[in-house]
């Protein structure tokens, strides 16, 4: 009776031992690699749905002639309706919506009790915007919106378009060293009163109160060196989509990474991985897009688009 192994038996076991472990290996890596690319799927989609959902909230309360794309390597704005060409920032003034949701204006004029000659409009249900700094607090404003003189007036004309021309964004809204032409700095009364303290060509029956700018972009479009930028928790890269907030053009200000403007305001990051992020106006509406690239080790990368309409 044999006791032992050939040696051509042995090595036999050997090579099939190490076929089935290559195989076994293939297999395995193949399930993680599908695996590591299903669950980016599901991030970079559920990502893009929340940057898409949060920027349409903020477009909402729009001024809405007021939005423009802007190129910091050139200084050229364009109204979002005119833009030929892709334009790497976006950016739009906000409205005062939590002063409006807590009533403290109504956005509507009485023309017949308002007087043209003194500038004093009168506005029905208003009580007088934040006046005090405990009303402040609770609209969520850490500063003296008043006293630092950080609201304006903007009329809403035919389409709520503006009572000036949507073609002339920069001396419109002072975007980027405008005039500020249709921006009226005012002082609201407890009794409805507002006074303004410029003279408008007209007086029109609804307004916006805007109490901020805001600017999307990638890093890579902006100043990455500003002390904004440096002082986020995270460390951003040429992808990272950011939203810069509570700054106010017609101070002569821009956000806080522009590298031709004023410097001023606040950042926080959006997402990132994006590889795109674009906006156009469709029939008076808002269409957003944005585009997420994420490299898979071992597998082509994942690539996930989706659009948003805000009206």
């Amino acid at each position: 009776m044999r006791r032992a192994f050939t040696l051509i038996e042995i090595i036999m076991v050997i090579v099939i031992t190490g076929i089935l472990a290559i195989g076994t290996f293939k297999a395995l890596n193949a399930l993680f690699i599908r695996s590591v690319k299903a669950r980016a799927v599901t991030e970079l989609s559920l990502n893009t749905q929340a940057v898409l959902d949060q920027l349409s909230m903020l477009l909402y309360n729009r001024i809405p002639a007021s939005v423009i794309g802007y190129d910091p390597s050139d200084g050229s704005v364009q109204p979002l309706g005119s833009i030929l060409s892709a334009k790497p920032v976006l950016e739009w003034l906000g409205t005062a919506e939590e002063a409006l949701t807590f009533r403290k204006y109504s956005g509507f004029i009485d023309m017949n009790r308002s007087s043209y000659a003194t500038r004093t409009l009168f506005s029905p249900d208003s009580d007088g915007f934040a006046l005090n700094r405990s009303e402040q607090l609770k609209f969520g404003h850490s500063e003296d919106i008043y006293g630092k003189d950080l609201i304006r007036l903007v009329f809403a004309g035919t389409f709520d378009e503006g009572d000036v021309a949507a073609g002339d964004p920069v001396n419109a809204f002072a975007w980027h060293g405008g005039r500020a032409d249709g921006i009226f700095a005012i002082r609201m009364r407890q009794n409805g009163e507002i006074v303004l303290s410029g003279s408008p060509a007209y007086i029109y029956e609804k307004y916006y109160l805007a109490d901020s700018a805001y600017a999307v972009a990638r890093a890579k479009e902006i100043d990455k060196n500003a002390a904004c930028i440096k002082n986020l928790p995270t460390k951003v890269a040429d992808e990272t989509l950011l939203l810069f907030y509570d700054y106010r053009p017609w101070k002569g200000e821009s956000f806080c990474a522009d590298p031709k403007g004023a410097q001023a305001g606040k950042v926080t990051v959006l997402a990132e991985d994006v590889s795109g992020f674009r906006a156009e106006t469709v029939n008076r509406t808002i269409r957003l897009g944005i585009d997420m690239l994420r490299a898979v080790r071992g597998a082509s990368p994942v690539h996930i688009s989706k659009q948003k309409v805000v009206f």
